[in-house]
């Protein structure tokens, strides 16, 4: 029997057992005790929970939880649990122990070309909770941004159709709307595409010239590029809005330590992104001093008019 097929067939054998010696395996197995050792210590490096006990009834057994028989995993399979794993890193979860032995053990059976794969995806993929409808075109996209090739699309843009070549830096999901920031070629500049938005989409695998965003991420995009129309983001942030923008994944991006004892966000910002930035800031409300650009201070001051002649109007009952 070979050694693969008799550590599987030990696998289960001792799943079922609650205590068993090496003899008992030995003999069970036909091998030698020290075979059997060798063995029990390949499935401990592996992270099976085994433990020894000493004593006249000594042997070993299955620590906590029984194991699972041998499941095999495609590699988009294992990389789907990767991915679901990284969001239960944190110290407050039950079961962040466990999370991290299922990650060392799958990172430990992908071959160098699968993980080199997952790599790339957690680079080009960000969710977060309530997940958006399902998109057909996703799939698609995500295969772009992760093999970095330029995909065709026709694009719906205020009531007009357009194709458009674009190179995607990833995809991101955002209160139930995937978003995806690419380049594009036909605008010459950098945008923000809605996925729903898309109608159709095509990868191109033809050798192509393409821009190198090997240090632009889907968790780095909007501080990293240079879009060609940018405005430039400048506010202070006081200490109770500094938790908020370190939270969010795209805040985070322009927080920069402004003096020794003020902390702001700073950088350069695309021009068509500059209400989706002014919502992100308007939760800060008196925490945050906005110094540029005036878009962002002209939109709140707009807001905040209409929010007031709404309420106004309800007084006013």
């Amino acid at each position: 029997m070979s050694k693969i097929k008799r550590l599987e067939r030990l696998l289960l054998s001792i799943n079922s057992k609650k205590h068993f010696t090496l003899k008992e395996l030995a003999e069970e197995f036909q091998v030698s005790t020290r075979t059997i050792q060798r063995d029990l210590l390949n499935l401990i490096e592996m992270g099976l929970p085994i433990v020894s006990e000493f004593g006249p009834h000594g042997g070993y057994r299955i620590e906590n939880d029984r194991i699972l028989p041998p499941i095999g995993f495609t590699e988009l399979e294992a990389s789907a649990i990767l991915y679901s794993l990284q969001a239960y890193k944190q110290t407050t979860f039950p079961f962040q122990l466990q999370s991290k032995s299922i990650e060392n053990k799958l990172n430990h059976y992908l071959p160098d070309d699968a993980k080199e794969n997952w790599e790339q995806i957690h680079k080009r993929l960000s969710i977060q909770l309530p997940l958006p409808p399902q998109n057909s075109l996703a799939p698609i996209l995500l295969e772009a941004a992760v093999k970095q090739k330029i995909v065709t699309i026709l694009y719906k843009m205020n009531d007009q159709k357009m194709y458009c070549n674009i190179q995607l830096i990833g995809i991101y999901s955002e209160n139930g709307e995937w978003y995806c920031p690419a380049y594009c070629y036909s605008l010459m500049d950098f945008h923000i595409f809605k996925l729903i938005d898309i109608q159709n989409a095509v990868i191109n695998y033809e050798p192509m010239e393409v821009k190198d965003f090997s240090n632009v991420t889907i968790h780095n995009w909007a501080s990293a590029i240079s879009p060609r129309s940018y405005l430039k983001l400048e506010a202070e942030i006081a200490p109770g809005g500094l938790p908020y923008c370190k939270s969010h994944t795209i805040l985070n991006q322009f927080l920069n330590k402004i003096n020794e004892n003020t902390e702001g966000l700073t950088g350069n910002i695309l021009v068509t992104y500059i209400e989706k930035i002014a919502e992100y800031l308007w939760p800060l409300k008196t925490n945050i001093i906005i110094h540029s650009p005036k878009e962002i201070k002209e939109l709140h001051a707009q807001w905040a008019k209409e929010i007031h002649a709404q309420n106004k109007a309800i007084l006013n009952m």
